[in-house]
C-alpha cells in the first residue's frame, strides 16, 4: 500500500474518533494500485469531531488553516486563516480546512491587502510527503452517511466506510458520487482527475454499489446526467 496512505493512517489511528481517507487516494485502496498522481491527501471526518481532529492535529504539531468557500464566488477558494483557538465559533462555519507543515509543497503565504487571510502557492504538481492533508467535513445520521444537501441520499455507514489492511477508506461510489457536483466535472483543475476517476473505477464496482451510485445520481439531478451514460442507464 501507498506510504503516505500508511503514514496517514499511523497518525490517526490513535485519534479516537471515527476518521477515512477520502479523495482519489481512496480510490487507490480500493483498486489496489496508484491510478494516477495525487496533489493533495483527504482525510474525512464526522462534523461533530471538528474540534477534536483541529486539537489533535495541533498536539501532533501540524498548523491548521480553514476555509470558508463559495463555489459560486472564485476568489473564496484560495483564501483560508490560521487557527490558534480551538474555540472560534468560526471553525463550525469551515467549509474544509487544510493541515500544512512548513516545509511542504504547498507553502502558506500571508496576503497584503487582506490581514490575518492566507494564500498559498504550489511548488510542485505531486504531493510527494505525508506533509499536508485537506480535511473534508460529512454528515452521519441514523448510523448512515448522510449527504447534506439532500439527505434522502445516504448509505449506510458499514457500505459507506470500507477497510483494507486496517486502514479505513469511503466506498468508491460514495467518492464518485461526492465528485460529481459541477465544480469537479468542469473546473479546468479537476475535470480531467475526475474523468480519469470515473473512467477506471466504474468497471470495478460491483452491481450494488453502481446501483446505489445510480439511483443517487437520478435523486440529485432529476434532469439528467452525463454520469448516468457510461452506469448503463
Amino acid at each position: 500500500m501507498n506510504k503516505l496512505i500508511l503514514e496517514a493512517n499511523n497518525l490517526f489511528k490513535t485519534c479516537g474518533f471515527p476518521y477515512f481517507v477520502c479523495g482519489g487516494f481512496a480510490l487507490d485502496i480500493f483498486a489496489g494500485e496508484e491510478l494516477r498522481p495525487h496533489g493533495d491527501f483527504d482525510i474525512s471526518v464526522f462534523k461533530e469531531d471538528k474540534r477534536e481532529v483541529l486539537e489533535f492535529l495541533k498536539n501532533n504539531g501540524w498548523p491548521v488553516y480553514g476555509r470558508f468557500f463559495d463555489f459560486d464566488k472564485p476568489e473564496t477558494l484560495t483564501e483560508f486563516y490560521l487557527i490558534t483557538d480551538l474555540n472560534e465559533s468560526k471553525i463550525d462555519e469551515c467549509s474544509n480546512m487544510w493541515a500544512v507543515k512548513p516545509g511542504s509543497f504547498v507553502e502558506m503565504i500571508l496576503k497584503e491587502d487582506k490581514p490575518g487571510v492566507y494564500t498559498y502557492k504550489i511548488h510542485e504538481p505531486r504531493l510527494q510527503g505525508f506533509d499536508f492533508i485537506e480535511l473534508a467535513f460529512d454528515t452521519q445520521k441514523n448510523n448512515k452517511f448522510v449527504w447534506e444537501e439532500n439527505p434522502s441520499i445516504a448509505l449506510e455507514l458499514d457500505k459507506a466506510i470500507l477497510y483494507k489492511d486496517g486502514v479505513p477508506y469511503m466506498a468508491p461510489e460514495l467518492v464518485l458520487f461526492l465528485k460529481s457536483p459541477p465544480f469537479y466535472t468542469t473546473n479546468d483543475y479537476q475535470k480531467p482527475k475526475t474523468a480519469a476517476d470515473f473512467k477506471a473505477i466504474i468497471p470495478l464496482l460491483s452491481d450494488e454499489s453502481k446501483k446505489w451510485l445510480i439511483d443517487a445520481l437520478e435523486t440529485a439531478y432529476p434532469d439528467g446526467y452525463k454520469w448516468l451514460d457510461g452506469l448503463g442507464v
